[in-house]
């Protein structure tokens, strides 16, 4: 006897199951990667994808149109079966056959209406939710001859409405959630509006390219710019590396150990508008820059605005994240991605897998030019912190703190606030020998150490169980401080009502100069030198010194939480919470401790001050 097949006990349950907990943020990418692939079949010139509204009943509907190898009545039934495919292939590393059904009917239960012309006919069904059935179906209809059926030939309606029969395509028109609901204002659900051009955006943001000579049009009811209550005319959509010719520059560096390529981009605001030159460059879509992982032509872990400025830092980007994006680009064996293509995945173990694991990459091949644009971007400081951090290193002196030689492992993963949902925790692998481990791309392979050579001299021997002095192992550096006075940059990086964020990664110590005590103890500061000749310059001067003294004690703060490091019962999990920006605020709160070094520094200030005034 044959081995049996498993089968499935409740498919309904299963189905119901499947579409219900899908991510509805992936609905625009399943049907547009459908589309284009479709579209990629049909003659070279006449490969078109076109997103427009459809009215109906007076409401606008979302809808998916291609050229490309159009279906039979018995090619729709079977391509409206979850897991099923018509004209493709089915393979975890392919588009699989089951995103856009999954996620289209998780946010649009009314109905997804298909069409598709093959051969000069057009025929037609309506999948969604049933309530009388309790589960997901393809609608019955009743036809003018008293049969009622599931699919069936609209090819006269077509051609009534004026649309074209001679070549083939196919029409994916999104209901939504009920008969009222606008799915292009609103197309991840009612109540939750988008920007205008949220489906330009998306594509945009998603696709690296699309297929071969596929072109993608918008009608201007969804794209930015002019035609806002217009309809019936497109712009196109073009990808980003379509268009780097017209941007400042970019360069692409291959790390030659992993095989990943991390593209730096300069995308800076037009000097003609308050756009980005890639912004003018595409007038479909708005765009800003971003940091993401670019998998076979597609992007994960997309991250733009305050999410990637929060996380620039630790990418060697503490300033210019609003001018610079980053891509890191992975080999084609390098991934997979998750059940819904919202995430990708380690190969080796299915973990998931993020940016942040190639923070390192970034850091490490960054070009001269993007650090001359960094340091463009970084505000001027009228304050020499050189004293500051002096005290801070020989504090980490005095304490031995030695550098982590422990770095985090990469499944260790800091995730952003705009990918976490959905993740399931990493479990750390354990590797038994070095021939058993899997050579993952990304991932520091362990160095193997020579032989040692042979030598004349004697080595004396330390006794057993004896390890290097604190005095032998290189000691920590302190952190370098950056004080912050303008309020976007405080808001990119999450600190608002915070003193202060600290990134071990690149040992940067973001300090909030309009945090509230700075101001608190300037004005006690400003009272006590109130018979100053210039009250204004009398202010700014205590200003100064309360910012400084801020970082300061922030940045102490810091050191003491790095010495932790060398408890043993001092987890990395303590660590993370002993230097995050809620510690850090309420050591900073304790301004008075500083009252008299302010004093201080101040009057030195004024005394250098009326030196210089006399010679």
């Amino acid at each position: 006897m044959r081995p049996e097949h498993l089968g499935i006990g409740d498919k309904t349950f299963l189905i119901n199951r499947l579409i219900q907990q899908a991510p509805i943020n992936t609905l625009i990418r399943e049907f547009f990667k459908n589309a284009d692939e479709n579209a990629a079949l049909a003659p070279e010139g006449k490969r078109r994808v076109d997103i427009f509204p459809t009215v109906i009943n007076g409401v606008r509907k979302l809808t998916f149109w291609n050229t490309g190898v159009g279906m039979t009545a018995a090619e729709l039934r079977r391509a409206t079966d979850l897991s099923s495919s018509v004209n493709k292939m089915m393979a975890l590393d392919g588009n699989f056959g089951i995103g856009a059904k999954v996620s289209g009917l998780a946010a649009s239960p009314d109905g997804i209406r298909y069409r598709s012309c093959k051969d000069g006919e057009v025929n037609e069904v309506t999948i969604g939710w049933d309530e009388a059935e309790q589960t997901y179906v393809r609608f019955s209809v009743q036809l003018a001859d008293g049969q009622s059926d599931t699919i069936y030939d609209v090819t006269s309606v077509v051609q009534a409405a004026g649309t074209p029969t001679n070549f083939d395509w196919t029409e994916v028109v999104l209901f939504g959630e009920s008969l009222d609901h606008d799915t292009v204002a609103e197309p991840i659900g009612t109540g939750v509006p988008v920007d205008r051009s949220f489906i330009a955006t998306s594509i945009f943001r998603r696709f690296v390219h699309f297929s071969p000579g596929v072109q993608v049009r918008i009608d201007v009811a969804m794209t930015k710019g002019g035609g806002k209550d217009e309809t019936g005319r497109f712009r196109q959509l073009r990808t980003l590396d379509e268009i780097l010719d017209r941007l400042p520059r970019h360069e692409d560096v291959v790390d030659a150990e992993t095989g990943i390529t991390v593209r730096y981009i300069h995308d800076p605001r037009h000097e003609g508008s308050s756009h980005t030159y890639s912004a003018r460059a595409n007038a479909a879509t708005g765009s800003t820059t971003f940091l993401a992982l670019v998998y076979r032509g597609e992007r994960y872990d997309f991250r733009t605005q305050k999410v990637w400025s929060s996380v620039a830092p630790t990418f060697g980007i503490p300033f210019g994240s609003k001018v610079l994006t980053a891509e890191i680009r992975l080999p084609e064996d390098a991934a997979f991605p998750n059940q819904y293509r919202d995430a990708l995945t380690w190969r080796h173990d299915r973990s998931p897998l993020t940016a942040d694991q190639y923070a390192y990459l970034v850091r490490q091949l960054m070009p001269d030019w993007v650090k001359d644009v960094i340091r463009a971007e970084s505000p001027d400081s009228a304050d020499d912190l050189n004293d500051l951090q002096s005290d801070l290193q020989s504090l980490l002196d005095e304490l031995r703190v030695p550098t982590s030689v422990v770095k985090k492992s990469p499944e260790q993963i800091t995730r952003s606030e705009a990918n976490d949902a959905g993740l399931a925790e990493p479990e750390p692998t354990t590797l038994e020998s070095e021939e058993d481990e899997e050579k993952i791309p990304g991932l520091k392979q362990p160095v193997k150490r020579p032989e040692p050579r042979a030598s004349t001299s004697r080595m004396r021997m330390a006794p057993e169980g004896a390890t290097a002095s604190k005095l032998a192992r290189a000691l920590e550096r302190a952190p370098e401080i950056k004080i912050l006075t303008e309020a976007d940059e405080i808001a990119d990086r999450e600190m608002k009502s915070r003193a202060a964020r600290f990134y071990p990664e690149v040992q940067t110590l973001f300090v909030n100069g309009l945090y509230p005590v700075v101001a608190k103890m300037a004005d006690e500061l400003s009272n006590e030198f109130s018979d100053a000749e210039d009250p204004d310059e009398a202010r700014a001067t205590a200003l100064q010194a309360s910012q400084r003294t801020l970082a300061f004690r922030v940045g102490k703060a810091t050191c003491f939480a790095l010495a932790k490091r060398m408890l043993d019962d001092w987890s990395t999990e303590d660590l993370e919470r002993a230097t995050s920006p809620e510690s850090l605020s309420m050591a900073a709160d304790d301004y008075r401790q500083s009252l008299a070094s302010a004093r201080k520094w101040i009057k030195d200030r004024v005394r250098i001050a009326s030196v210089s005034a006399l010679g």
